[in-house]
C-alpha cells in the first residue's frame, strides 16, 4: 500500500484527501515508479475546481513527478533499467502518490547533472513554454509579447525563453513590488495591469502598434487589457483561467481581426519524439544556464493540502515542488 492524495468530487481544498491504495500489478510495458519530487502546477488546481475535466473520479490528482525505477512490466523496454531516474509530465493525473504505476511512453530520463527537484520543478513548464513560444506564437527576434502572471513559475520560465528568442517582452504583475521579478527573468519591460494607465503604457512602448501577442494564464481579470493590448492580427494565447474564462466574442476579434487560442500540452507534446525533444531541450538550456531554475518552497507530501491552499490563495509565487522523504 502507498499513501496517495484523490479527490471523489471536484470542488474546493476540503475535496482532499489522503488515502491507502494498492499499487497492482504492472502490465506489459507498464514501470512502477518511486516519486522523489511532485511538481505542483496550476493543472492541479484546475483539476480538483473541475476547470479542467477529470476522465473519472475518484482520482489521485497532480500531472508531474521524478522517481526512480523500481520494476518493470514484462514487455517494458526502451531503454530503461531498474535504478532509472525518471520523469513525466504528461500522463493522465495520478502523480500525488509515494510509487506509481505508468507506462513507459510518458517516461523521460532525466540527466545526471539535473537534480530530481529541478527536473520536478521545470518539466512541465518548460514543455509548456516551449509550445508557447515556438509554436502556438512562434517569436521571433523583435517581436513584442506581454506576458500575463510572470510572478508564477510558468511565467518566468516562459519570459526567459521568449528572451532567449529574442523577442521584446513586457512583463505584466499584480503589484509593483513584483516588477523586480519580471526583470530578473528576461523581461525588457515590467508593467502592474492593475494600473490605470496601463494600456496606454503598452501603447506607448509599442508606438501604437500593439503587441504580436499576449500570454495569459489569468483569464477573466486581464482579458479586456490584453485583447485592448494586442496589435492588428494579434493572437490573444490562453494557457490557464485562474480567474474564470475570458469573454471572448467574434466581434472582438473582428476589430482589429485578432486570434485567440486556448492550449494544452496534451495536444502539443502528445507524441513520445516530440516529448524527448522538448525534454532534451530544456535540459540542454538548463546546463547552459540560460533558463535558471528558482525554486521558491519545498512542501512535504503531508502538506499537500496547504500547498492548494496557498494556490487558492494566491500565496504561491515562483516554482514549487512537494518532496517526498
Amino acid at each position: 500500500m502507498v499513501r496517495a492524495v484523490q479527490i471523489k468530487r471536484i470542488g474546493g481544498v476540503e475535496v482532499l484527501e489522503f488515502v491507502d491504495q494498492s499499487i497492482g500489478e504492472l502490465k506489459g510495458e507498464e514501470v512502477l515508479v518511486r516519486h522523489t519530487a511532485i511538481g505542483l502546477n496550476r493543472y492541479d488546481l484546475e483539476h480538483r475546481k473541475g476547470i479542467r475535466k477529470i476522465k473519472s473520479l475518484p482520482s489521485v490528482l497532480g500531472v508531474e513527478a521524478v522517481g526512480v525505477v523500481e520494476r518493470l512490466g514484462k514487455k517494458a523496454g526502451d531503454g530503461l533499467q531498474i535504478g532509472d531516474r525518471v520523469g513525466y509530465c504528461t500522463a493522465p493525473p495520478g502523480a500525488y502518490c509515494e510509487k506509481r504505476v505508468i507506462h513507459q511512453k510518458y517516461l523521460i530520463k532525466i540527466p545526471n547533472e539535473i537534480s530530481d527537484e529541478i527536473a520536478a520543478a521545470v518539466l512541465f513548464k518548460g514543455m509548456t513554454a516551449h509550445y508557447l513560444v515556438n509554436h502556438s506564437y512562434k517569436i521571433k527576434p523583435g517581436a513584442v509579447v506581454l506576458v500575463h502572471g510572470v510572478n508564477g513559475g510558468l511565467g518566468q520560465i516562459l519570459c526567459q525563453w521568449a528572451s532567449n528568442k529574442k523577442g521584446v517582452v513586457i512583463g505584466s504583475v499584480s503589484s509593483d513590488d513584483k516588477m523586480q521579478v519580471a526583470l530578473q527573468n528576461g523581461c525588457t519591460y515590467a508593467l502592474n495591469y492593475n494600473d490605470k494607465n496601463f494600456v496606454s503604457q503598452i501603447m506607448e512602448i509599442t508606438q501604437n502598434k500593439g503587441v504580436g501577442a499576449v500570454y495569459d494564464p489569468i483569464g477573466y481579470v486581464t482579458s479586456r487589457l490584453s485583447f485592448e493590448s494586442l496589435g492588428r492580427f494579434g493572437i490573444y494565447v490562453s494557457y490557464g483561467q485562474i480567474s474564470g474564462s475570458a469573454p471572448v466574442s467574434f466581434s472582438l476579434l473582428s476589430s482589429r481581426s485578432l486570434f485567440a487560442t486556448g492550449t494544452s500540452i496534451y495536444h502539443y507534446k502528445r507524441d513520445r519524439f516530440t516529448l524527448v525533444l522538448t525534454a532534451m531541450e530544456i535540459f540542454e538550456m538548463i546546463k547552459k544556464k540560460l533558463l535558471a531554475v528558482r525554486i521558491n518552497r519545498k512542501y512535504k507530501f503531508n502538506e499537500i493540502i496547504e500547498a492548494h491552499r496557498d494556490m487558492e490563495n494566491r500565496k504561491t509565487s515562483g516554482l514549487n515542488i512537494i518532496k517526498i522523504s
